[in-house]
């Protein structure tokens, strides 16, 4: 039986489709696959794209009231799942306390996620801090994010889409960005009940720790995958922690942390598929 690749995109895709992805995704394998003195990925294999991209934008822009992005500088209240992450976004920036102070210019200002000025404040030294993680990636990041992990119609709808995509055909499924986290859910919700040679994350928040908490117990690698390869850009600002061994996430998991995707865009799929050693090892689970 012929091993099925899925490919599992991230957030912002709602002007894209599922046709347009896997022509991206595909050229930059081959670009891979082709500095690895390989050749291109055989025509006949069965891609899939579940594209939820316009579904996860549809049902985020439908909620009643959507939080205001910490990076946005907006007044209002900020939720605590918003506020943990733009903190430990910041955090792990080296930002420190001090200079989110003096971008507040109130000391008094309680240091808490739940502090809308303190956050605020962070978001907006995390945007100048941080190359590619201007002020309209965090602004949408972050929503999209939190409404997935914890609004369980929304978790459900997206899952489902990809799910449809993964029967008893072995399948190869590679996640990017938030795609990594979706991946990693539709799989251990769907347990041994599918094949999995290889679990790619490449881009993944999933080492997040208030991503992690929305996950869940136990951690670990999902039944069903053989093999997991995690592949990250230091320079990457969503793949907070570039490896996740076993200190990170609870799993046996290679990782590939030295990557170089373009400058002006560190977080892009392009730059990880057309990695060498990414494109061989997708290319060799399909095809052992």
């Amino acid at each position: 039986m012929m091993t099925r690749l899925v490919l599992v995109h991230g957030r912002g895709q709602g002007e894209s489709s599922s046709e347009l992805l896997r022509e991206q995704w595909l050229d930059a394998l081959n670009r891979g696959l082709a500095a690895a003195e390989r050749q291109s990925m055989d025509p006949s294999i069965d891609i899939r794209v579940p594209f939820y991209g316009k579904l996860l934008d549809q049902l985020v822009a439908s909620l009643p009231a959507p939080g205001k992005v910490a990076a946005m500088g907006a007044a209002g209240r900020v939720d605590r799942f918003e506020g943990e992450l733009i903190l430990e976004l910041a955090a792990r920036a080296g930002i420190t306390d001090d200079e989110i102070a003096a971008e507040v210019q109130d000391e008094a200002v309680p240091r808490s996620p739940e502090n809308w000025a303190w956050v605020h404040a962070a978001g907006r030294v995390l945007s100048r801090r941080v190359p590619g993680l201007g002020e309209a990636l965090l602004s949408r990041l972050v929503p999209d994010v939190r409404a997935y992990l914890t609004l369980a119609h929304i978790t459900g709808a997206v899952n489902e889409c990809v799910s449809a995509e993964l029967d008893a055909t072995p399948a190869v499924v590679v996640g990017h960005s938030l795609g990594s986290i979706v991946a990693y859910l539709v799989l251990t919700q769907r347990g041994d009940a599918v094949t999995v040679p290889l679990l790619a994350t490449v881009g993944s928040p999933l080492g997040i720790d208030v991503v992690k908490k929305k996950l869940p117990p136990p951690l670990g690698r999902p039944p069903g995958v053989t093999r997991w390869l995690n592949a990250a850009d230091k320079r990457d600002p969503v793949a907070l922690f570039p490896r996740l061994g076993k200190d990170v996430f609870p799993a046996d998991i290679e990782n590939l942390d030295d990557l170089r995707n373009p400058d002006d865009n560190p977080h892009g799929i392009d730059g990880y598929l057309s990695d060498p050693r990414v494109a061989l090892r997708i290319a060799e689970a399909l095809d052992p």
